[in-house]
């Protein structure tokens, strides 16, 4: 070949070569090298893609015969001096080989044998690859398509093979080997559409197993020369294809699901006239409509605190019922059998409610979800339908202890004080009992004046229904 009239070499992108590293995102380095002496080298992307296009490698004194060799390094990205470069992936293939791969594909793709890292760290981190491949340009010089027809012989590839050459090589002085070139015809120029793809973000994420129909199909061809299509006619020319909708139509997705199960909703529980009543005061009715975890969560948080701050009131109550006994008889204030029974009462109360409260707590605080729950169980209860109605009653008695100490204390210092000062007992407990029930108090005046006006309306309806007759009578007579 003419030095002047070159082969040229282009490297498009390479493919599965970012998990051979454990690095993230690495530049490879691809080398290209001639019948191990012209080496030409580019870096491309951390996606594998060749930047620049553009820049052709030059193959000067290339024959079919030439074998060409391409390597992938790594090298690191650091700042150290003297970086070194560590062989990825290589490829060694005749010029022949790819020239003849070059008549067959539209693209010139390369298989990389991928080296098996040395270090035990990349070992270990990286991934073995079988799948890593090259994609290449290769134009020949325009001599070599517009040469002479070669005189026809039983090799088709193009070139001679090694028996052939030996045969040669006994008639001539010459050492080297003369090809037989192939002349290639270019088809003619065909239309081709170019498929649409998106852009992927990660781009340098590239699956392990490539499939070649998912290449790019770009307007120009990865080999060089003419544009090779498998269909064996002309393609038709596109013709515009106009849609029209008519305006009054409306082309809408249905929003709704064809399919959905059946959402059966729990039905709650009735309660008879005895479980409202407790329900009332207890944790009955939640116990009964708790149907996961997070239910009874709320209602074993909601009894621990209770049973702490009942505990808390229940030990005050029985202080100042401890002080009141310690009152000698020559007291301020004289204490008769009344008030001792009421003081008395409240001891009592306030010592079983500690009791309580402190049994509830040694019990049920410190112990999970699912105990608490199996421990809340009655005796009466069946793995289908579980009773919490004891239960939630005995819960309640420390609440129920502390107010019946509370009250007993109250009557206490009432009766005590009673004998000091009448008046302000009586005002006192008149006023506070008002506030306490006033919600009834307005009820009660609700309902009567209702009452009345009904009874009123009744009674004024009455009356006049009896004088519309005589009125009646009247107008017929005029």
């Amino acid at each position: 070949m003419d030095d002047l009239e070159p082969w040229t070499c282009t490297v498009v992108r390479a493919y599965g070569l970012h998990l051979m590293r454990p690095e993230r995102s690495w530049r490879p380095i691809v080398v290209v090298e001639l019948d191990n002496t012209h080496q030409h080298e580019t870096i491309l992307g951390s996606d594998g893609q060749n930047v620049n296009q553009k820049d052709c490698f030059p193959l000067r004194d290339a024959s079919l015969v030439s074998r060409v060799e391409i390597k992938v390094f790594y090298r690191s990205q650091s700042k150290k001096k003297g970086k070194k470069r560590n062989l990825v992936g290589s490829a060694s293939c005749t010029l022949g080989d790819m020239w003849k791969k070059h008549g067959r594909e539209a693209k010139l793709e390369l298989r990389l044998q991928c080296q098996n890292p040395t270090n035990r760290s990349v070992q270990s981190r990286g991934r073995p690859q079988n799948g890593a491949l090259i994609h290449l340009r290769l134009r020949p010089p325009p001599s070599f398509l517009s040469g002479p027809d070669p005189t026809p012989s039983d090799n088709e590839d193009g070139y001679f093979s090694s028996e052939s050459s030996s045969s040669s090589t006994s008639s001539n002085d010459s050492n080297t080997l003369t090809p037989y070139v192939t002349e290639v015809h270019p088809p003619q120029a065909l239309r081709r559409r170019r498929r649409v793809r998106g852009y992927c973000v990660d781009s340098d994420q590239e699956p392990e197993s490539y499939s070649e129909t998912d290449t790019d199909d770009d307007s120009k061809p990865l080999l060089g020369g003419p544009l090779f299509v498998d269909d064996d006619g002309p393609t038709d020319p596109l013709t515009p294809i106009k849609i029209s909708f008519s305006p009054m139509g409306w082309i809408a997705a249905s929003l709704l699901p064809q399919y959905t199960e059946r959402i059966e909703v729990p039905t709650e529980p009735d309660l008879n006239f005895f479980e409202r009543a407790i329900a009332s005061f207890t944790v009955y009715n939640e116990l009964k409509r708790a149907s996961c975890d997070d239910d009874f969560d709320r209602i074993f948080t909601r009894l621990q605190v209770e049973w702490t701050y009942t505990a808390g009131i229940l030990v005050a109550l029985a202080a100042v019922d401890t002080a009141v006994f310690s009152i000698s008889p020559g007291a301020i204030f004289e204490i008769n059998p009344g008030a001792r029974n009421a003081i008395a009462a409240s001891s009592i109360a306030s010592g079983l409610g500690i009791a309580c409260a402190a049994w509830f707590l040694v019990r049920y605080s410190w112990v999970n979800l699912q105990t608490f729950i199996a421990r809340a169980e009655d005796v009466l209860s069946t793995p289908d339908t579980p009773c919490y109605f004891f239960f939630a009653l005995t819960s309640r008695i420390p609440s129920l202890l502390m107010l019946a100490s509370a009250i007993s204390l109250m009557v206490f210092m009432a009766i005590v004080a009673f004998s000091a000062w009448p008046t302000a007992v009586i005002v006192g407990c008149f006023l506070v009992g008002l506030l306490m029930g006033l919600q009834f108090l307005v009820f009660t005046i609700v309902w009567v004046a209702k009452s009345v006006r009904k009874v009123f309306r009744f009674l004024v309806g009455g009356v006049v229904s009896k004088k519309d007759p005589e009125g009646s009578e009247m107008n017929e007579k005029q």
